[in-house]
């Protein structure tokens, strides 16, 4: 991907009168009035139209479903997912973290619509799977899509010409692992993945089996559910590496779960 390298301009040089403004934290021009052009819009005028600010106002798009309401924990959870987005791009745009906060309010908002976001973005295969994940994401925040959740999805699949059908398998998915990774994902910053308990309850339930279910039945629904997350299988089906990721931990929590059971049981 090329992209030419942004260059500040002398924001002091009133594009309006062309006259020089000696104040350096001045806002307006003291000849004409009009707004100088700082290098804060400057950046957000330059990145506006390329891909990582289009797939931020996607995410804005998505933040404002159904009127959510914007926690103080979630507006964290959206802060990572805008640093996910400036380390994507980090060799094509660097430099950009504080402009992608503007242009995700703006776009939350007002801005663009998603008609014109989807016809003004060219995004590869890696683009994507990232998009689609980041979207996701942020919609299983709360551990459900909604109806207008999945119609807005489907508008933006549709829109960039993606495949719906390999985006029904993803988001079916993502819904399965979702239920038992987020809550720890979470906790990722405080405590390391494999340090996390899971107690004898959540363990049957991670293997769909129940405390009266004999060992031989909790043992195949171990082996069905380790053959289905097993990366081998799951790498064959082209998944994006986001959720091959996330498909990794629950196989951890899938192991972690059938010992725990059978160290219950004395096995």
């Amino acid at each position: 991907m090329f992209s030419l390298k942004f260059e500040a301009q002398e924001y002091r040089i009133c594009k309006h009168c062309s006259e020089f403004n000696p104040d350096k934290d001045a806002k307006f021009c003291i000849f004409c009035g009009k707004e100088l052009y700082h290098v804060v819009r400057q950046k957000f005028d330059y990145i506006y139209s390329k891909n990582p600010a289009i797939i931020v106002a996607f995410l804005a798009k998505v933040a404002k479903v159904d009127n959510k309401i914007i926690t103080q924990n979630l507006s964290k959870f959206i802060s990572s997912l805008l640093d996910k987005i400036e380390m994507f791009y980090t060799k094509e745009y660097s430099g950009f973290r504080n402009t992608y906060a503007s242009i995700f309010e703006y776009e939350k908002n007002q801005g663009r619509s998603i008609s014109e976001l989807c016809s003004n973005i060219r995004i590869s295969k890696e683009e994507a799977d990232f998009l689609i994940c980041l979207l996701l994401d942020l919609i299983y925040y709360d551990k459900q899509m909604s109806a207008n959740e999945n119609t807005l999805m489907e508008n933006i699949i549709i829109g960039l010409g993606l495949n719906l059908i390999s985006f029904r398998e993803i988001k079916i998915r993502y819904e399965q692992i979702y239920n038992f990774t987020h809550e720890n994902t979470q906790q990722k910053q405080e405590k390391h993945q494999d340090e996390v308990k899971i107690t004898l309850e959540q363990a049957y339930e991670i293997l769909n089996s129940h405390p009266n279910d004999d060992f031989e039945s909790i043992k195949k629904s171990y082996r069905k559910l380790a053959k289905e997350y097993h990366y081998d299988n799951l790498h064959s089906k082209e998944l994006p590496p986001e959720l091959l990721k996330i498909t990794q931990e629950m196989m951890k929590k899938i192991n972690q779960a059938y010992e725990i059971i059978k160290q219950a049981r004395g096995i």
